[in-house]
This record gives C-alpha cells, structure tokens and sequence, in this order.
C-alpha cells in the first residue's frame, strides 16, 4: 500500500512507499499523464477533478504492466485543503482469486448440469427396461452409486479424471469382493477425463453387475474376468485406447437374455459419449466387450 498527495494542479508532492510495479521515474513535480499511460491518466486525473468538486472520496481500479505481469490497482482518492490524497493498494492477488472461483464456478455448474443430465438419462432407461418398481429402485440405485463412486475420484484429482486401474478397480469392488477377486486388470493405465471417467466407470459397472448375475460369476460359477487396455497407434494419426472386457465360463442361454438398458448403455450410450466405438458379443462360452476411445479422452 503507498500514499501519494498531488495539489490543486494535479502534481504529485508526496510519495511514500511507491509499488515496484509502477513507473520508475520520480513522481514528485510531475502530472498523471506524465507517469501513466493515457487510458490510466485519464481515469487518474477524473477521479481527481470529481474529488476536487463534490469533496467526496472517489475509488478507482486500473492496472500497470510489470514485465509479461499486469498488477492490479486500488486507489481511495480522499480530498484535502490543498489536493486530494491517494491511498493505492495492489489487489492483484485478489482479482486472480476471484477470478479463479468464479471460472471454478461455472465449471462446477457446467459439470453439475452434465451429471444430472446423465443422472435423468439412466432413470428414465432403467424405469423403461423394469419390470417394477423394486425392479427399479435396485438397478437404478447401482448405476446411481457407480456415477458417484465415479464422481467421487473425479473429485479428489481436482476434475483432472482417474486412471483407468483405479477406476475399474473402484466399481468392480462396489459390485462385490467375488469379483475383483476373479478379475485381471492389466495393460495401459492411462489418466481417463472426467467425461470419460463416468461413461466408463458406468459400463465397467454394466458389465460387472451383469457377470455376477447372468455372466461368469453368476450362482457361484467359478469364471473369470479378464479386463486389458493397451494405446493403439495408427499412422499419421493420434493413437487410440482400446480397453477389452473378456468374460469366461458362462451359461450362454442365462447370458443372452432380450436387449436390457445395460446393452443399450454398452453399445451405444458409452460410445457416442466418449467419441469412440464398442462391440459387445456373448458367444458360447464367453462375454467379450470391445470399446475404442479416441485420444482427446485421455492422457498416457
């Protein structure tokens, strides 16, 4: 904070502890348009005539360039018998402050508007693939917990996304103990975004709830689940992730049962959400699930 006096001629005759941000030159004897640039002098030297006409304080903001920087200023003009009196404080800190919450407010409430959309989304499909209200509220419970568990990782890398292992590992022991314990999880483990984080946190959820009961570990079958990712380049183009969900030792006639809101969200809802492409098969004695992610979604 520093304190300047300029007179009734808009000279400055007082100068007391002066920012390093400002212009280097003595101040004292000189005008605002001798130190400032003109936008700022003029503001200054208004703000100065009003204080002198109305004698009431006059509060103004502008700023100066340091370098590649560019500080942030408050100036309280108070009037005084002979001048005004200019308390000025760099509240450039402050301004970044605000300006950060406010960008990290409307991310919040783009985010937000995002997960109620895909929150209203599965409820509607769940509700049309039940056959009843328990039906209902069981299934859609688990997808509601998977979009949290999700969220909750998002969350904790400040909205950076989650890497692939930790989210697979996340949903498949919210679904059961029997099944991460039946599982391989290996290949790439790339950091997923938040978009991506969700829609994949949602179809690992499908396809585990889906083996525990109608798949490979549906009434204590003793199959397996095998779950790999691995970057796949292709030339003269970004490179892809392509992340396999293998399912053995089921009972095919179980497995294969009339289209649910799980398959829609496999094949179709997953895919077009995250820009890529999926196939979903169910062949004699296996699950296999194929989805392609495109590189804007993730980071190696």
């Amino acid at each position: 904070m520093c304190v300047l006096h300029q007179d009734n001629e808009h000279r400055f005759d007082l100068v007391e502890n002066l920012p390093p941000d400002w212009p280097k030159q003595d101040l004292v004897g000189r005008r605002e348009a001798d130190i400032f640039p003109p936008d700022t002098a003029s503001q200054f030297a208004a703000a100065h005539d009003r204080v002198r006409t109305s004698r009431t304080e006059q509060l103004i903001e502008f700023s100066l360039e340091d370098g590649l920087r560019r500080r942030i200023f408050e100036a309280r003009l108070i009037p005084d018998d002979d001048g005004i009196i200019a308390v000025i404080a760099d509240i450039s800190e402050t301004r970044a402050r605000e300006l950060a919450v406010a960008s990290l407010l409307r991310e919040v409430s783009h985010r937000s508007k995002n997960l109620l959309a895909i929150v209203q989304s599965v409820a509607m499909q769940t509700a049309h693939h039940s056959g009843g209200i328990q039906d209902f509220l069981n299934k859609f419970r688990g997808r509601l917990h998977a979009l949290s568990s999700t969220q909750d990782l998002v969350t904790d890398s400040n909205w950076r996304g989650t890497y692939l292992h930790t989210l697979v590992t996340s949903q498949l022991t919210r679904v059961g103990s029997s099944l991460l314990a039946e599982a391989r999880i290996t290949g790439a483990n790339p950091l997923l975004g938040p978009n991506a984080s969700l829609h994949i946190g949602l179809a690992i959820h499908e396809l585990g709830a889906n083996a525990v009961l109608h798949g490979a570990l549906a009434d204590g079958k003793a199959g397996h689940v095998w779950v790999d990712a691995q970057i796949v380049a292709h030339e003269g183009q970004e490179a892809d992730l392509v992340i396999e969900w293998q399912e053995a030792g089921i009972d095919a006639e179980k497995a294969a049962l009339e289209p649910r809101f799980g398959t829609l969200v496999l094949e179709r809802i997953v895919p077009l959400s995250v820009g890529g492409t999926a196939e979903f098969r169910i062949e004699p004695d296996s699950v296999r699930y194929r989805l392609v992610v495109p590189a804007d979604q993730f980071e190696v």
